[in-house]
């Protein structure tokens, strides 16, 4: 690695806005001092000794429904952490946590959440983290969003064995290779449960992650994704854009919408592409060149870049999650034919810049 990589791979460490947190206890007293969110979660991370999760691969799949309280006073796009010692007034807090012993009890209690919502609003959201995560960020960054964005349907995140630490990207990297397999099972589980539909979320390296494991399901069984999966949103990912046609293109049928959001500030994504020495990754096209052809929609949200590294605008942007909150209907207001274009359309993909010149309705 020459002297100028080395320095840029540091400066990554450095800027990468993925926040690493040790996990906090499970409060059943912090009941009542904020909004609580059930998230459902799936992990190939190994238990230690004390039962915490740490960093450490398991190939066996755990399932569980842990309770998060969510803070009332606190800025949209925010997760105030108190660490070890969190004060359920101001801090994100774990209420309580059940592991699941068989697959059926944890489809059960998942059917019954989305089962809650309005019929044309049942769907479950599945959130796949990104590099430098911890257990309980998996949980937290899902009852964040899915409170910012005042989300239906259930909520389920995949907790795949991270470092959760600045010095663990090649670390994360294999690891987000080894949750291939882990991924697979959660999204088949949850396919099995007659739900409506599965919203694919994920974050930078994710992405990576969560387009390898449709591939290879896509590979075993030609239409799986198309059956099964309604939308997916791809948040600054980490991921080369040739090998991203690579993975879609295994797609027997593209899931509509599939989104992809990118920031040409993005400075964690511009450093990493200086390392691998490309010239730009999927998450900060500076146009729609290498996806003009498919059938997906670029989100432009550079102008809501607030430093950081600008790496997680679409889920940590007050002003961007405002709007979002604004929009009645997501889909049809800017993913299929409202905001500005920018760069080269010349085929299937949609490119919206979202702006001044943008409002939800």
């Amino acid at each position: 690695m020459t002297k100028l990589r080395t320095l840029s791979f540091i400066a990554l460490l450095l800027l990468v806005s993925c926040s690493s947190r040790t996990d906090g206890p499970i409060l059943p007293t912090a009941l009542g001092f904020g909004d609580i969110k059930t998230i459902f979660l799936g992990t190939t991370r190994a238990m230690k000794s004390d039962g915490t999760f740490g960093f450490g691969r398991s190939e066996e799949l755990q399932m569980m429904r842990v309770g998060v309280s969510v803070p009332s006073e606190r800025e949209l796009g925010t997760i105030p952490d108190g660490r070890s010692r969190p004060d359920p007034r101001r801090h994100f807090v774990m209420t309580e946590r059940e592991m699941y012993q068989n697959g059926g009890d944890f489809l059960g209690d998942v059917k019954d959440s989305f089962q809650s919502s309005t019929p044309d609003t049942r769907e479950v959201t599945v959130f796949i983290h990104g590099y430098n995560n911890s257990f309980t960020d998996a949980a937290f960054r899902m009852a964040q969003l899915a409170q910012d964005l005042e989300l239906p349907g259930a909520f389920v995140s995949y907790a795949w064995p991270s470092r959760g630490n600045p010095l663990g990207y090649e670390y994360d990297r294999d690891s987000a290779l080894f949750a291939r397999d882990g991924l697979e099972r959660l999204l088949r589980m949850l396919a099995s449960a007659d739900n409506p539909g599965q919203v694919l979320v994920a974050h930078s390296m994710g992405s990576a992650l969560l387009m390898e494991t449709l591939r290879q399901i896509e590979i075993a069984e030609p239409g799986w994704v198309g059956r099964n999966i309604t939308g997916v949103i791809l948040i600054a990912p980490d991921l080369n854009p040739a090998v991203f046609r690579g993975q879609i293109g295994a797609f027997q049928t593209v899931p509509d919408p599939f989104v992809i959001m990118v920031s040409r500030k993005d400075r964690v994504l511009r450093l990493s592409a200086r390392i691998r020495g490309d010239q730009e990754r999927l998450g900060n096209l500076q146009d729609s060149k290498a996806v003009s052809d498919l059938p997906v929609s670029i989100v432009d949200v550079s102008e809501f870049a607030e430093g950081n590294g600008n790496h997680f605008t679409a889920g940590s942007s007050p002003a961007l999650l405002q709007l979002f909150r604004r929009s009645a209907d997501l889909d049809s207001e800017f993913l299929r034919g409202r905001g500005a274009r920018m760069g080269v359309d010349t085929g299937s993909a949609r490119t919206f810049v979202l702006g001044e010149g943008f409002e939800g309705r």
